[in-house]
């Protein structure tokens, strides 16, 4: 995997938030963070590259929410992707150890960020994977398609 791993970054585990307010939250503040949750919620579904959030279960990776971009991406002919295993829809059978691995690290509240293969709708892709763990076994998957800069970076190898 660690040659996989070619912009592996190393973060410190995601603190837990406590969920009982501070009791110097004003309800400005209140309406602030609401406010936030909203606008959190309008990027993820309007940035172009594939975002889904998803819970690990028994380890293995469930997806709680994806954007418009990861379903036309992913499966485009279906409508539901909420619930489904992560690494069933989209990581080819040879690359299960690697996707495993990821897992493995998110769970440890560990990011992730690599160059992965994953099967797209139109076939296998070069993707830059950004794995980002928060909460407990919880995550975003933000997946950046770069088969073509992939392609022309071989093919300018190829000349020396």
């Amino acid at each position: 995997m660690a040659e996989n791993l070619l912009l592996a970054t190393e973060y410190h585990r995601v603190r837990k938030r406590h969920s009982t307010p501070h009791p110097a939250v004003s309800p400005t503040m209140t309406a602030t963070s609401n406010q936030f949750v909203t606008q959190f919620g309008q990027l993820l579904h309007q940035i172009d590259d594939a975002v889904v959030k998803f819970e690990i279960e028994d380890g293995e990776p469930m997806i709680v929410d994806a954007n418009h971009a990861f379903r036309d991406l992913f499966s485009p002919d279906m409508k539901r992707v909420i619930g489904l295993p992560l690494n069933d829809l989209i990581v080819p059978a040879d690359h299960e150890a690697e996707a495993q691995q990821f897992d493995e690290r998110t769970a440890d509240g560990k990011s992730n960020v690599a160059f992965v293969t994953r099967a797209a709708a139109d076939g296998e892709t070069t993707f830059l994977y950004r794995g980002i763990p928060y909460g407990d076994n919880q995550g975003f998957a933000i997946y950046t398609d770069v088969t073509d800069k992939v392609d022309d970076h071989e093919e300018l190898l190829e000349l020396f």
